[in-house]
């Protein structure tokens, strides 16, 4: 039976229905790969496949790792079909930790990033899409200052998503991971997932995990990971890399970013924010 701590809370947007989670049957080995957004989800959906399953023998991972909550046509997968993926499940979500069903026995990995480096990732993200967004800035900048304080377009600010995820960073089957950490130290974190998801990792498994979730490997496979009809031709998986908002966001821009972080983070997490590292509880 599911443990749906109260409150919780129901989010249903033009992007998202929270729904759908109340719906699906409970399994005790699903897995749950959770961030606002632009934090390296599919490249953790990636590395966990990989060490479960043994193989990325898709069409789509997005097919594979649906993302529950979507009410975009092209990536929505119904009920049944999330009902009829095998064990383990590997299920995406980008709502806030209040908005989901929450059982003891699920195993939930939260990706977070610094705010800049996805503040620039999301505005290339969106420049990509096949159909132009109306009134969407040309200029970063411009599209920087109203995204920080309001999230705008994806409907949710970042800062609070994070906040509402570190107030739960005790639970022993909650685990937070930071994309420089995930980049930088890959061979430590694959293992790190494996023994918090319980899964056994031989030498040739973690080998096949850190050579198919490379940048190199998924953007020459960039069927497998991009949305379908949503975004132009090899742009999903983009440079994977951090520090590109140097040089590009004014210096009142950024004193502003570090404002907010110290007004609506702990300490503690804001610095996770901005440098990553591994959190242990």
């Amino acid at each position: 039976m599911l443990e749906n701590q109260a409150p919780r809370i129901i989010i249903k947007d033009q992007t998202r229905d929270s729904q759908i989670w109340h719906d699906i049957s409970y399994r005790p080995t699903d897995i749950i790969v959770a961030s606002a957004y632009k934090t390296g989800t599919t490249l953790t959906q990636q590395i966990i496949n990989l060490i479960v399953h043994g193989s990325d023998n898709f069409e789509s991972i997005h097919l594979f790792s649906p993302w529950v909550e979507t009410l975009f046509a092209p990536i929505k997968v119904s009920l049944e079909k999330i009902e009829a993926l095998p064990d383990r499940r590997i299920l995406k979500t980008h709502l806030p930790f209040e908005a989901l069903p929450y059982n003891r026995e699920w195993k939930y990995i939260y990706l977070a990033r610094d705010g800049r480096d996805i503040g620039l990732s999301l505005y290339n993200h969106i420049n990509s899409y096949l159909d132009e967004i109306k009134n969407f800035p040309k200029d970063f900048t411009k599209f920087w200052d109203e995204w920080l304080e309001t999230g705008e377009p994806c409907l949710y600010p970042l800062l609070e998503h994070i906040h509402s995820w570190w107030q739960f960073k005790h639970l022993p089957n909650l685990m937070l991971l930071h994309y420089d950490t995930i980049i930088n130290h890959k061979s430590e974190v694959v293992d790190k997932i494996a023994s918090f998801i319980g899964a056994d990792l031989t030498p040739e498994i973690k080998q096949l995990v850190l050579d198919k979730s490379s940048l190199a490997y998924m953007k020459a496979n960039w069927e497998k990971f991009q949305p379908p009809n949503l975004f132009k031709p090899k742009t999903f998986i983009n440079k994977g890399v951090n520090g590109r908002w140097k040089g590009i966001l004014f210096p009142e821009q950024i004193d502003r970013y570090e404002k907010l972080l110290a007004a609506k983070l702990e300490p503690e997490c804001a610095a996770w924010v901005k440098n990553g590292g591994f959190i242990v509880y």
